[in-house]
């Protein structure tokens, strides 16, 4: 099954831009830009990995990732010219993100660590979410 993306940016050339590169690494790539359709998509088909920025008109992106976080544990990874003034680990706690990029960035290290953030989704929906799970799986 090839991995779908979603990207959310209300800049066309980054979204061309993203939307390119991962193409080019083989996933499937929808993009929007605000963050209210963003949800409306993630609603109708999940990605299995979200890429946003966080300024965007309709809806911003910290409101998408606390939407998103809501009803799914997706990877999130934020892309954005700052954090809002919060440290690196502040800000991808406060915003539950798995991930974040600073404009501008290097397409080769934003191709890697969407390919890290998915590897580590489905390396963690194989595993057993529990040692209850675990034990009840090895007395089968």
């Amino acid at each position: 099954m090839i991995p779908k993306i979603l990207v959310v940016d209300n800049n066309d050339s980054i979204t061309l831009l993203l939307s390119l590169t991962l193409k080019t690494e083989g996933y499937d790539v929808e993009t929007v830009a605000d963050g209210m359709e963003a949800f409306q998509k993630f609603q109708l088909n999940e990605p299995e990995v979200l890429v946003t920025d966080l300024v965007m008109p309709e809806m911003d992106g910290q409101e998408l990732c606390r939407r998103v976080r809501k009803i799914s544990g997706v990877p999130i990874l934020i892309i954005t010219g700052d954090l809002g003034g919060h440290n690196d680990a502040d800000a991808l706690r406060h915003l539950a993100a798995n991930g974040y990029l600073t404009k501008p960035f290097d397409l080769e290290v934003f191709a890697a660590q969407v390919k890290s953030l998915l590897t580590n989704w489905r390396e963690s929906q194989s595993r057993p979410q529990s040692l209850d799970d675990e034990a009840e799986s090895i007395s089968s």
